[in-house]
């Protein structure tokens, strides 16, 4: 029985990122040419995030009645756009981690002014795993303070949201775990808090987050499932039998530059405490150095492609801790597959495959569109976990590499399938769609 339910749960996912794909692209309008960006990003993804400013609830009724009245091609695109676009609501297809398969839900976005400077949003996803994500965001901008040349504004974020995670992946904690010896967890993630967000100069930001978190973590009852607390116990998974709540503290300074229309700096510095607010037992410090670069060797119309690029990237996170505390499990860092932010590691393990308080990786890829929307993607990974920073450095570090298809839409990748190898555990295959909130 367990056998085939998973197999109709996979053929499922695979119709729906099917789907979903053939949707998108639809919406997009037949815009395939690449897009300049403007200006660099925010501080915060929660606060980068602005709706298109096309398209309302009252043309999605008039554009889909009419395709079913009097279907054609445009009409289809009409109502695709409209279902994915719309203003104020719209409907959202993406997941909520990885591994929690893709899901649908809704996107509710309210104006409050002409020009978007006081906005309310409301997002609530389910999966076909179960997994859920509610969100509610209030953000007030206005032009930023200081010299800068950004695009973006000064933004004050406040916001509340949760996640249900039915089941998570655990392999222990450390750099020499088996992929044999996995166990499964569930995970409630709920916090709220505000975020400030301002340009300082053009190429420098600044960022600051406080937020609130509720975590609790449990078993899992599924049949032929481990659950992590047959296995594990406080000692080696803390924070197993205890979720205190934490305050979280952050600044953010981030540096985006572009040189001779050719290559882009995008680096990233963060610093946060986590404060147990019971015993203090579990609080500690997490510095996180993020170092990216994207370089575009083609050009057209005298102007760089945006669809034909090579990225590295290297990114170390640190944790620390008083002798006496304990860094919770389900708050360290993980590489392999993809991040619980949807972030590519080390694509030729599995996600989440390697877990402990600090880590380092590497990274390197090329993309680039081959003919109408389907481009291609190669990617090397390298990195590693460590209990301790004296073990953070380049040996023994876990390697893989691998490549697939990448899909494009208005010059930004929407949806990949790729196929991570090297590893020594087999091959990690990838689909993945890029989330359209």
């Amino acid at each position: 029985m367990g056998g085939t339910s998973q197999k109709i749960s996979i053929g499922a996912q695979f119709a729906l990122l099917a789907l979903v794909v053939i949707v998108s692209m639809l919406a997009s309008s037949g815009s395939i040419r690449a897009q300049e960006p403007t200006g660099a990003p925010l501080a915060h993804p929660t606060v980068a995030y602005k709706p298109p400013q096309t398209n309302d609830w009252a043309n999605w009724k008039r554009d889909c009645h009419h395709m079913f009245s009097k279907p054609g091609k445009d009409d289809i695109i009409s109502c695709a756009t409209d279902t994915f676009r719309s203003r104020p609501f719209h409907f959202v297809a993406q997941t909520v981690v990885p591994g929690s398969g893709v899901g649908g839900g809704g996107y509710f976005g309210k104006d409050f002014n002409n020009n978007d400077q006081a906005r309310l949003e409301l997002t609530g996803v389910l999966t076909i795993r179960q997994f859920s994500f509610e969100q509610v965001k209030f953000t007030k901008r206005r032009p930023h303070f200081g010299s800068g040349t950004f695009e973006g504004d000064f933004a004050l974020e406040f916001f509340a949201r949760n996640k249900q995670l039915t089941a998570m992946p655990f392999y222990g904690l450390g750099p020499n775990t088996n992929v044999n010896n996995s166990v499964q967890f569930s995970q409630r993630d709920t916090r709220a808090g505000i975020v400030v967000s301002n340009p300082m100069f053009s190429w420098l930001g600044l960022s600051g987050t406080f937020e609130s978190l509720w975590p609790n973590i449990g078993g899992v009852t599924a049949k032929n499932v481990i659950s992590i607390q047959t296995v594990y116990t406080e000692q080696t998974a803390p924070g197993l039998t205890t979720q205190p709540n934490f305050l979280h503290y952050e600044i953010f300074p981030y540096i985006h530059h572009l040189f001779a229309d050719r290559f882009l700096l995008d680096y990233r510095f963060r610093y946060g405490y986590f404060q147990d607010t019971s015993t203090g037992h579990y609080s500690f410090r997490r510095l996180d150095l993020d170092f990216g670069h994207s370089f575009f060797p083609e050009r057209e119309d005298n102007h760089r492609r945006l669809d034909s690029i090579f990225t590295t990237r290297f990114k170390l996170s640190l944790s620390d801790k008083s002798a006496a505390n304990a860094i919770p499990f389900y708050l360290q860092e993980t590489i392999g597959g993809s991040d619980i932010d949807n972030q590519a590691t080390l694509r030729a393990f599995k996600d989440y495959r390697f877990r402990a308080p600090n880590s380092f990786l590497v990274q390197a890829e090329y993309d680039r569109r081959i003919k109408g929307p389907v481009g291609l993607l190669v990617f090397y990974d390298a990195g590693k976990v460590a209990l301790t920073h004296s073990d953070i450095n380049f040996s023994n570090m876990h390697q893989g590499f691998g490549g697939g298809l990448a899909f494009f839409m208005a010059g930004k990748v929407v949806f990949r399938a790729y196929v991570g190898l090297g590893g020594g555990e087999g091959a990690h295959p990838y689909f993945g769609v890029a989330n359209f909130i």
